[in-house]
């Protein structure tokens, strides 16, 4: 499989910090290849040269930190490129002008992978989705990898896949980018929904949504499709998606198969009604999560699984980590660590999923700007009994801005202990305090799930290092 890069030149461009994560994972694949392996970052800091440390064996591979050199650019016979290196960089800008050959551990895995992916986007719901697509397929007996955009790269489980496996792969808009440009798109694929986000990645949402659009472009008459019926941007799909088409909705109509209904979740096959599941057995929060299952349960099906492995998955799925997960309850408050909701519609599911639960809603918000708008954010939070903590970032004049338009009262903190303190000391028993920023990490934590993790910690009573 790897035979052909043999004394090629190949370029890493972005190594990121995940240990199982795309440039780790592509740096690996190529010094084993036997290629001439140069692997650069932006950064310099300890967590990424604690994940180098493992490639002192090889003979083969030389980084360089700090920054990237356009003359690497021209050296190189193959640039794979991190997905947070964006096309509009000098680099990669470069790189198209010289005509160079671009490549993501994704479009590296599908053009090598023996059997049939399954590739799930949106820009909510999407790891939520993936889990449970997986842990369906192997209910139902399947041999199943899970990969992609939730920290691990497929290439960490290539080797091992086998014909008759099943790949489950989250793929974000930027992971699609260089599929698109590879001409490839999985056997079966979901989109969950499409809403703003990335806007300072994206000349707008016509941009953003093709990316998006690629992980069906590339299909064929035979390849499924899983749409959300309810979603504007999937509807306009209909006519341009070669492939066979399947439908998820809140209500059952004409040509939707599968839907929310008064007691359970179902699906039609045929002419069979199917209870996948009654909804007081439903173990996650919220609207949003059922759709995740509708959405799940038809790629599942479409990727092979059995309805009693359907069935078995969403009777055990408690959630995921950093997604709404319910960290602890302590004197009869409840905290949630909701990370990865990292837009304003992210927080608003946060919002719709616990106000019926809860009598006080005590978020913390804030971080950095993705050129997305607040001001519905604000708009539903001005519905219910709420207390708001901001952190600082980027967006953090904007959100308060849109929070002053409602008179909605909201305390500006230094960091995320200080945010937690504040609510600590108004919370009392019945309420939630949850951790649903509506916006990116950067620049306070390494990551939004780094940003959870201390968060935890906090919950746990155990002090963190300050970062802010």
């Amino acid at each position: 499989m790897t035979e052909h890069w043999k004394g090629k030149k190949i370029l890493i461009l972005g190594i990121g910090s995940y240990p199982k994560g795309s440039g780790i994972s592509a740096t690996l694949f190529a010094a084993r290849s036997g290629a001439d392996v140069l692997a650069t970052d932006l950064r310099c800091d300890a967590d990424l040269k604690r994940g180098i440390a493992q490639f002192k064996k090889f003979k083969n591979v030389r980084f360089r930190l700090g920054k990237h050199h356009l003359e690497d650019i021209r050296w190189a016979d193959i640039i794979i490129r991190n997905p947070r290196v964006r096309p509009t960089s000098r680099e990669m800008v470069f790189a198209s002008r010289l005509g160079k050959r671009i490549e993501s551990d994704i479009s590296i895995f599908l053009k090598r992978c023996p059997c049939s992916v399954v590739g799930i986007t949106g820009t909510r719901g999407k790891s939520t989705s993936s889990t449970l697509v997986a842990a369906m397929l192997k209910a139902s007996k399947r041999r199943t990898w899970l990969g992609g955009n939730i920290r691990v790269s497929p290439l960490t489980f290539m080797s091992r896949v086998k014909k008759t496996d099943v790949v489950v792969l989250e793929l974000s808009s930027w992971q699609l980018e260089v599929t698109g440009s590879s001409g490839i798109s999985p056997h079966v694929a979901c989109i969950t929904n499409f809403m703003r986000d990335h806007l300072n990645s994206y000349e707008g949402m016509d941009d953003y949504g093709e990316a998006k659009a690629q992980i069906f472009r590339h299909q064929g008459p035979e390849d499924i499709l899983v749409l959300n019926m309810d979603d504007v941007f999937c509807r306009s799909k209909l006519r341009v998606a070669p492939g066979q088409m399947l439908f998820f909705a809140r209500r059952r109509s004409k040509g939707v198969d599968a839907w929310i209904g008064r007691d359970a979740l179902w699906m039609k096959e045929e002419k069979r009604i199917i209870s996948l599941i009654p909804l007081r057995s439903v173990k996650v929060f919220g609207e949003h999560n059922l759709l995740n299952m509708l959405a799940a349960a038809l790629t599942a099906r479409a990727a092979g699984a059995t309805l009693a492995g359907i069935k078995k998955a969403l009777r055990e799925f408690k959630g995921i980590q950093d997604r709404e997960e319910i960290v602890a309850v302590k004197k009869g408050i409840t905290f949630i660590n909701d990370t990865t909701a990292t837009t304003p519609d992210g927080t608003i599911a946060a919002v719709h999923a616990f106000a019926p639960r809860f009598q006080t809603l005590r978020f913390i918000v804030g971080g950095a700007d993705k050129g997305l708008d607040f001001t519905q954010l604000a708009a539903e939070l001005a519905k219910f009994n709420v207390d708001i903590a901001v952190l600082p970032g980027s967006a953090g004049a904007k959100f308060m801005r849109a929070l002053d338009q409602k008179n909605i009262p909201y305390t500006a903190t230094k960091g995320l202990r200080e945010a937690f303190r504040y609510l600590m000391l108004q919370a009392t028993r019945g309420d939630v305090v949850i951790l649903s920023p509506g916006c990116a990490s950067f620049g306070a934590f390494q990551n939004e799930f780094d940003r959870g993790e201390q968060f935890r910690c906090l919950v746990r009573g155990i002090d963190v290092k300050r970062r802010e």
